[in-house]
């Protein structure tokens, strides 16, 4: 009896301390804790996967939208600008996302904008309350073209003929212009051709326009170089004798077939034309020993070698540059003053005669633009294969020997009425006005084709920028060309 008594206060005792220990131990007292953390954790995760799901479809959302509205401005696409944004999405599988497209046409200019929207069904963030992520996406493209001035100055002296320069460069400016002037682009666009040797002719009417004084009509016989009277400029007095040919009723003249002005150096100083009460003819002769049958005599290029103001006519422009001819000497500096004044706005009453004239396009009435219209873009594209030289002139304007023998065989007949390094100061006079035009200047892009050193090195120094000059090849002259014309027929995307 004893004995069970003693066991049952044991068995008590037992307990008591079990209940004891029990209430003091903490093995396990984290667990409840571990599972609401981990429950914290899978949240959180869940959350970090919907979003990221979210943003991968806001990110294929909006590829879409971006590739959409660049096809739809594109100012050449011939399709609905509208039905190519709507196209896009269908083809992509998002078609019912498109919430909006707005569609802003103008005669330069096409903006195109697209809204897109939809909604993701959660996975983890509708046990919050959250059962769908919106998804947004918007795009604006367009493609401006602006009011463009180009001038397009191409050097056609001898030097052009060797290693097939000039049969390179032909179908390279020949593309250029068509690239420019092509599509939507042609009634916002002008080009001035300008095409250079020892001087640039302006044409018989600027040459008169701007007060050129033509040397004498004097008898010359075709032997001695002198061409029928009815090729040159002016007559002779009536009952006159002229000079003797192959047709005896023919009276033949010293030749004056070119319109070239004399500009001093003090003519560099402006942006303008020339404005003096009286500029002296360029004679006609040649320096350097003619290359025959691919070059012309003169120093300044013959009247069908002219300058071409302001057209849009890719075609008359393309026969020009398939045309013309090679002639004597490098007088890049002249050409320069011509590319610069026929962007100046002191130009426009001048192409308001032109214009009159028929000799640039009626489209272009009240350009030159001003430097301040937004709307107006201005470029030069300089060509050169050699450097700027001295500029000679025979002493005797009208010599005898002019037509027909070159002054570098004739060092007592001529003169130097400007040095290389003169020259070259009035080319960087025209240069720096260009660019520095306020507020906005001209872009000045030049190549160098096949003129490294002392050539190159001022091609760059004209240029607006190192990323505006070239460096061209017979091999590379067309991919320059190119790759100016599409920099001036950008396309952006602007959000």
């Amino acid at each position: 009896m004893k004995r069970d008594q003693k066991n049952a206060r044991q068995l008590r005792i037992d307990a008591k301390e079990a209940l004891t220990l029990f209430a003091r131990g903490e093995n396990g007292s984290m667990t409840v804790f571990a599972c609401f953390m981990i429950l914290i954790m899978l949240m959180i995760g869940g959350i970090g996967v919907d979003l990221m799901r979210n943003e991968m479809e806001r990110t294929r959302l909006q590829a879409v939208a971006d590739r959409a509205v660049l096809a739809a401005a594109d100012m050449d696409q011939t399709i609905d600008a509208e039905a190519v944004v709507r196209d896009y999405f269908e083809k992509s599988g998002l078609g019912e996302h498109v919430a909006n497209v707005v569609i802003d046409p103008g005669a330069n200019y096409r903006i195109v904008t697209v809204d897109a929207g939809s909604s993701m069904n959660t996975q983890f963030m509708h046990s919050l309350g959250v059962a769908t992520l919106p998804v947004y996406a918007t795009a604006t493209a367009e493609e401006r073209v602006p009011k463009v001035e180009i001038s397009l100055v191409l050097d056609i002296s001898g030097s052009m003929r060797f290693s097939g320069r000039m049969d390179a460069l032909r179908p390279a400016a020949t593309n250029f212009i068509n690239t420019v002037l092509k599509g939507n682009d042609t009634a916002k666009t002008s080009v001035t051709l300008v095409p250079y040797a020892g001087q640039t002719n302006p044409g018989p009417f600027m040459f008169n326009r701007l007060n050129g004084n033509r040397y004498d009509v004097d008898p010359l016989d075709e032997d001695m170089g002198g061409i029928p009277e009815a090729l040159s400029h002016g007559l002779l007095p009536a009952g006159a004798a002229g000079g003797e040919g192959s047709d005896e009723n023919v009276r033949y003249v010293y030749p004056n077939v070119s319109s070239c002005l004399d500009i001093g150096s003090d003519g560099f100083s402006t942006a303008s034309l020339p404005s003096g009460a009286l500029y002296p003819q360029t004679a006609h002769f040649m320096n350097w020993n003619i290359a025959a049958g691919v070059m012309d005599w003169g120093w300044c290029p013959q009247d069908q070698t002219s300058i071409r103001y302001l057209q849009n006519d890719a075609d008359a422009l393309n026969g020009l540059i398939t045309n013309m001819r090679m002639h004597d000497g490098t007088g890049t500096h002249y050409a320069m003053k011509w590319a610069v004044a026929m962007l100046d706005p002191s130009s426009r009453s001048d192409v308001t005669a032109l214009i009159n004239a028929g000799l640039a396009a009626p489209d272009f009435a009240g350009r030159p633009a001003d430097y301040s219209d937004d709307e107006t873009v201005k470029y030069i594209v300089l060509m050169t294969d050699g450097q700027i030289t001295e500029q000679v002139r025979p002493i005797d304007t009208m010599h005898t020997k002019n037509p027909t023998k070159e002054l570098n065989n004739r060092t007592s007949d001529r003169e130097r009425i400007t040095n290389a390094s003169t020259n070259i100061g009035s080319f960087f006079e025209q240069c720096n006005l260009a660019k520095q035009m306020s507020p906005r200047g001209i872009v000045i892009y030049t190549i160098a084709f096949e003129a490294p050193g002392t050539p190159e090195q001022q091609m760059k120094d004209c240029a607006t920028s190192e990323s505006h000059f070239f460096a061209a090849d017979g091999a590379s002259i067309s991919n320059v060309f190119q790759a100016i014309a599409r920099q001036i027929n950008q396309l952006r995307l602007t959000q």
